[in-house]
């Protein structure tokens, strides 16, 4: 007996949940209806975003051991070099392509005849003033990403037209190779600069070496006899090759800095360059509706079940609730003709007043 109690009592409950959805389909369907009806319209007239990628990573230049592609990755995030030439890490250019002069420039290069700063519409009261609008509202448009194993940068730039965003990108990679070349040129000059003035004094330093050396065999035709006389020609020699050891390395070091200030080489390497999307990336229009019927689904259950429970109210204590809803309406009557006596000339209320007097009379 009492499982079966029980059972007709989870029944019951069951059926209490169920009727109130029942009784109102109209709210429960016509809710979620209407605002995916209106989820596509509003989606309809969102304006088109289209995302174009590239990608590329840093390129190794320089001589001596080469290592594999991953451990150089590892070893260039914390700063190390280990024999590949000059490795930088990949978020260095990560960070280079959302600086201040790079979006700065990519805002003032030409499209289609056109600076991109004019094709997004910026304004501002002074021209710096618009182009620090600019370079905030081009950042809402740009993602990088770096992934760590690889050492690959990937770029992304949401715009429209499709062929605007692909070109805004290919332009920015552009701007950072150029931004890159020109630092690694401006280091090269000045490593040049100072091993040229540091070539001199070798040169300078081996000349007075060889001097001294000459003088000391001119002075001591016959030092072999003697064993001070051959340590001090030892040592002189040794002083000598030195030097010239010196001279030779900064020789080289000076004709690599000349070749290095002048080179053109990309210091990046484009795997994909962005092409023009033929997909949208926004408005997401399925998901949007989808969403919006979902929250008004959500938002009509409890007004399907406050329905409800208004009206048992009404069924189980029908007396009290009618006395409250009498007493409700005389309220909002009286309350409105105050507000109509009130609104009228002093005349009129008074004429009003003795009417309504008369009239309980």
């Amino acid at each position: 007996m009492t499982d079966a109690h029980q059972g007709t009592e989870s029944g019951a409950s069951i059926f209490e949940v169920l009727t109130p959805l029942v009784r109102e389909w109209r709210l429960v369907l016509g809710f979620p209806l209407g605002a995916g009806v209106i989820a596509a319209a509003v989606a309809l007239l969102l304006p088109l975003s289209y995302t174009a990628t590239t990608t590329f990573v840093p390129a190794i230049s320089g001589s001596g051991a080469t290592m594999p592609g991953g451990l150089a990755s590892l070893a260039s995030q914390f700063g190390l070099n280990l024999g590949a030439g000059p490795v930088v890490s990949p978020d260095f250019f990560a960070e280079v392509l959302t600086s201040r002069e790079l979006l700065k420039a990519t805002l003032l290069s030409q499209f289609q005849g056109r600076a991109l700063l004019d094709i997004l519409k910026i304004e501002g009261k002074t021209p710096e003033a618009r182009v620090n609008e600019g370079i905030r509202e081009l950042e809402k448009h740009i993602y990088q990403r770096v992934d760590r194993r690889t050492g690959i940068v990937t770029l992304s730039v949401t715009g429209a037209p499709p062929a605007l965003a692909a070109a805004v990108a290919n332009r920015m990679v552009e701007l950072l190779n150029t931004f890159n070349l020109e630092r690694l040129q401006s280091q090269s000059r000045e490593r040049r600069r100072f091993v040229g003035e540091r070539l001199q004094q070798a040169e300078r330093e081996l000349r007075d070496a060889e001097a001294q050396h000459l003088r000391f065999l001119q002075a001591n035709r016959r030092y072999a006899g003697s064993p001070l006389l051959a340590f001090e020609e030892n040592r002189l020699s040794r002083q000598v090759q030195l030097r010239q050891e010196v001279f030779q390395t900064l020789t080289r070091e000076y004709e690599e800095a000349r070749i290095a200030e002048v080179q053109d080489t990309p210091v990046l390497t484009v795997i994909d360059p962005a092409t023009p999307p033929d997909r949208r990336s926004a408005p997401r229009r399925k998901l949007l509706v989808f969403f919006a019927m979902l929250a008004a689904g959500v938002s009509a259950l409890p007004l399907v079940y406050l329905r409800e429970y208004r009206r048992a109210a009404e069924q189980e204590v029908a007396a009290p609730y009618r006395g409250f809803l009498e007493a409700w309406r005389s309220t909002r009557a009286e309350w409105a003709t105050a507000l109509r006596l009130g609104n009228r000339h002093p005349r009129e209320s008074m004429k009003e007043g003795s009417k309504q007097d008369a009239k309980r009379a």
